[in-house]
């Protein structure tokens, strides 16, 4: 995939330049009669040249600029004289752990600008609604497209997010109270993971908020009820996120319930033993002094009848103790 496309279209007609170009963004007229949208989406950031040319094109003020080219920057939208900037995070669950990737978008008039922070085809299916004309996306204007980008963004969130839950579910139908630490690890490697998730779509909430109650000029009243499925689809995701995190809570409880009562019933085990033994200890103890005369040291039999002894005080201290239920 390059790293810049252009696609311009309207109700009746589609046009699309996958390999955009510094030479191509040169001779592009944005204000060309017969075109409703114009979406431009750069992958990487790697080509400055072309970057830099947007930023002046658009007469992008330093501040955005900044914003845009700063990858961990915060979450947020603002309403400039021209444009309207909205960053977020996108989200990967990949074998390595969770990833984010910083997006920007510039919307200005009939122009969407889109600055992927890695490249990659999170927008594939947009592409292809737009080149076959599904939906309503050609009937509509910037606003709605950029709404189509946000929610397939979000469903980078909730793809991720079910990959948590299932994840979380096995580590609670397997769960390992044999003390392994790792078992440990793995639930507050998890607990990171749905932070990660939290602090990356809460902000998308305020942005939602804010886009539909400060920037009329940029969003039109009759995509509002798009921006509100999206500002849903996040509540959920704080929900969901909120609730695994519970269940992880719980998960790490039950841990820590289960190595104490393995820990009781070891301890349990070593002071019964103790008991058991300190007759013993005892009996011999008496039998083992030097004195000169023991009565018993001169029964023919004593040696039988010490273990004889021991043996009795045994049975009784266990038969005692399961009288007792501690064994």
């Amino acid at each position: 995939m390059k790293e810049v496309q252009l696609y311009k279209y309207n109700e009746e007609k589609f046009e699309a330049n996958t390999a955009f170009t510094l030479q191509d963004f040169e001779k592009e007229n944005f204000k060309e009669e017969g075109y409703n949208v114009w979406w431009m989406n750069l992958h990487g950031l790697k080509d400055k040249a072309f970057v830099t040319k947007t930023f002046d094109y658009f007469n992008i003020h330093r501040l955005t600029r900044e914003d845009i080219l700063e990858l961990y920057e915060r979450p947020k939208a603002e309403a400039y004289d021209t444009y309207l900037f909205v960053t977020l995070k996108a989200v990967y669950l990949e074998k390595i752990g969770l990833k984010t990737e910083q997006i920007s978008f510039i919307v200005s008039d009939n122009v969407l600008v889109s600055y992927q922070e890695r490249v990659g085809d999170l927008y594939q299916e947009i592409r292809n609604r737009i080149e076959n004309n599904l939906g309503v996306v050609r009937k509509r204007g910037v606003d709605y497209l950029l709404y189509l980008l946000f929610d397939a963004t979000l469903r980078g969130y909730h793809t991720a997010l079910e990959a948590l839950q299932e994840e979380i579910d096995q580590m609670e139908a397997t769960m390992d109270v044999s003390g392994n630490i790792d078992y440990l690890k793995m639930i507050n490697y998890k607990r990171d993971q749905l932070k990660t998730l939290k602090k990356s779509v809460i902000p998308v909430r305020d942005q939602i908020n804010k886009l539909l109650g400060n920037i009329d000029t940029f969003i039109d009243v009759s995509n509002h009820p798009y921006f509100n499925d999206i500002k849903d689809q996040v509540l959920y995701l704080i929900d969901e996120i909120d609730s695994e995190r519970a269940d992880l809570e719980s998960l790490t409880n039950l841990y820590f319930a289960s190595q104490s009562q393995r820990s009781n019933e070891i301890m349990q085990f070593l002071t019964i033993t103790a008991a058991i033994f300190i007759p013993i200890t005892f009996i011999a103890g008496v039998y083992g002094m030097n004195f000169k005369h023991i009565p018993e040291l001169e029964a023919e039999n004593g040696y039988y009848i010490f273990w004889a002894v021991i043996l009795i005080t045994v049975i009784l201290l266990v038969l005692y103790f399961k009288k007792k239920k501690w064994l």
